[in-house]
Parts: C-alpha cells; sequence; structure tokens
C-alpha cells in the first residue's frame, strides 16, 4: 500500500522538477524525499524520475502516477470537508483558483464575510492567468475557479456568472475623461497599458482593434493588474480592466471609466467553475453558495455606479 507521505513528497518534487526545491518547501531534508521516491520506484516496479544535474524530469510512468496521486489527494481534501460537516463547518479547507481582476476587494471580503460566520474554514487561493485557473481546476488543485471569458472544456462547468464589461478608464486629467461618447478608435493612437498574453483581456483588445484596422499603443505590457493601474494613474494613460479590478481606484477618484462604446467589450463575464463531477466539500459548497448569491446583485450594483459615474462626468 502507497504511503502518503512519499506520495506527498512526490507530488512535490513532480511541481518543483527539483528535489532540493521540494525539501526547502516541506523542510525535510533531501535525503528523506529521495528515500521516500526510492521507495516508490521499488513499489511500482519501474523509474519515476529522470534524475539530472539541473533537476528532475518525470518519467512516462511518473507522469501518471502524479494524475493518479492527485485525484487520491484531493479525495482525502473532500473526506476532511465531509467529517468537517459533523461540527457544522468547524473545520475545512476552500481551494480557489482565480483570475486577478476580481480578487480584490470582491474576493478578499467575501472571504472574510465567510469565514466571520465559519472561522474554523481555511482558504487557499491561487491567483493566476485564465488557463492556470481552468488547469488548477482540471487537475484536482482548486475545488472552485473564476475566470473571464466565454471557454470550451469537457471536464469543467460553470456554475455562475457575472456580467463584467471590459473598460476603458484613465486618470480624471485625461483630455478623453470629460464624458463625450467615444470609439474605438478615437482610442488609438492614445498611450495605454495592457495586461500580457496570459490574459483573455490582450487578445481582446488586439481583435477589437484588428477589427477597425489599428493597433493600440501601449507603453507597459504586465502581467499584474496592480502595477498597470498604478502605472496608469502615474503616466496619465488608459487601462483597459473590468470595474471589479479597478474598484478602489474607481471608488477614489483616481480612475473614471470612458464613454465609449465599443460592442466587442459589452458581453463579458467571469464564470464561476468546478470540475465536472467532482464531489466537493460541504465547506466549498457553502462557499460556492454563499458567493453566487452575490453574483446577481454584483451586477446590478456595478451597472449603477458606472451610470452614476458617467452622469457625473457630463
Amino acid at each position: 500500500m502507497i504511503n502518503l507521505t512519499a506520495g506527498q513528497y512526490f507530488l512535490h518534487v513532480a511541481r518543483f522538477k527539483s528535489i532540493r526545491l521540494a525539501a526547502e518547501r516541506l523542510h525535510v531534508s533531501p535525503s528523506a524525499i529521495s528515500r521516500q521516491i526510492v521507495k516508490l520506484e521499488h513499489e511500482f516496479g519501474g523509474q519515476l524520475l529522470d534524475r539530472r544535474a539541473e533537476g528532475v524530469e518525470l518519467t512516462e510512468a511518473g507522469k501518471l502516477l502524479v494524475d493518479h496521486l492527485a485525484v487520491v489527494f484531493n479525495r482525502i481534501e473532500v473526506a476532511k470537508g465531509d467529517i468537517a460537516d459533523l461540527y457544522d463547518l468547524k473545520a475545512g479547507t476552500v481551494s480557489i483558483a482565480t483570475v486577478e481582476g476580481i480578487t480584490d476587494p470582491f474576493l478578499s471580503a467575501h472571504i472574510t464575510g465567510f469565514r466571520a460566520r465559519h472561522p474554523g474554514v481555511e482558504f487557499r487561493v491561487r491567483i493566476r492567468g485564465r488557463e492556470r485557473v481552468l488547469e488548477a481546476v482540471e487537475q484536482h488543485l482548486s475545488q472552485i475557479g473564476f475566470v473571464y471569458d466565454h471557454y470550451t472544456h469537457e471536464g469543467i462547468e460553470t456554475v455562475g456568472q457575472w456580467r463584467q464589461p471590459l473598460l476603458a478608464l484613465a486618470p480624471p486629467k485625461h483630455p478623453l475623461a470629460d464624458g463625450r461618447k467615444l470609439r474605438l478608435d478615437d482610442l488609438a493612437q492614445e498611450p495605454c497599458v495592457m495586461p500580457d498574453s496570459g490574459f483573455g483581456i490582450h487578445h481582446l483588445l488586439n481583435r477589437a482593434f484588428a477589427r477597425i484596422g489599428v493597433t493600440p499603443r501601449p507603453i507597459v505590457v504586465a502581467d499584474q493588474f496592480h502595477f498597470l493601474i498604478r502605472h496608469a494613474i502615474r503616466n496619465n494613460a488608459i487601462v483597459y480592466l473590468p470595474l471589479q479590478a479597478v474598484m478602489r481606484e474607481v471608488t477614489l477618484g483616481q480612475l473614471v471609466p470612458l464613454n465609449l462604446d465599443c460592442n466587442d467589450f459589452e458581453h463579458r463575464f467571469i464564470y464561476a467553475v468546478v470540475r465536472r463531477g467532482q464531489h466537493r466539500s460541504p465547506a466549498c459548497e457553502a462557499f460556492i453558495a454563499s458567493i453566487l448569491s452575490v453574483f446577481a446583485e454584483g451586477e446590478t450594483s456595478d451597472a449603477a455606479l458606472l451610470a452614476r459615474l458617467r452622469a457625473d462626468q457630463a
């Protein structure tokens, strides 16, 4: 019978592609990890790792074992959650993978509220690009995922959605921030900042501008929204993000939404997704129900705030 400690060690080595890095993360010695992996290789009758000077690579057998172990440890987390249900959610873990756009304040605030009601529930949050969020849900690394834009994946299903149009925003002193009605070609020559190609926004912008025969003029491309927001404010540039990603700056008056008419930007949603057929812990189910209950309310409040801000600009 497989030793769970050995399985955990092996998954960490597979993730970091290094016995040394796995040992540092697990706070054990590299030799302890090596011994456990040798036992695994003996138990499964074959080599699981190619050991190299620069690290390790999984063999075909090792890749198969990683897939199976991920399922095993996911079931263990589910078992812990099921047992926690006997104690009225006094324990349990909710694992989330999400794109950056709703992490703060929305997701952070909702986790805070949930833990106020169930303080024994712990949260593990991975903030990733869209494809890696879907990957984390598919591979049992996270129970819930939040992604922007439509996707097709037979192993993942949508449990809720929240309309989140893409906005063009700028500091109040920007010459186009006076409330006038704008088309996308009015923005084509304006300096802007953009998320990199790991984000759906990047590709949406390129497609939208290509339709009118131009390309955007990013002065900075980056993989973190916070940096892009601060850089846009500092350089009086346009930033393209959904409202939830810039709620703090909009509320403080540091950024205002431009009065842009662009159909390509309107029909965007954030989707709450789960692995199809996955048995979820009671804590996970309770959090899903809790957060979906405010999706519709969020759409209404977002629309009201945008209407008010644009009225103030008029």
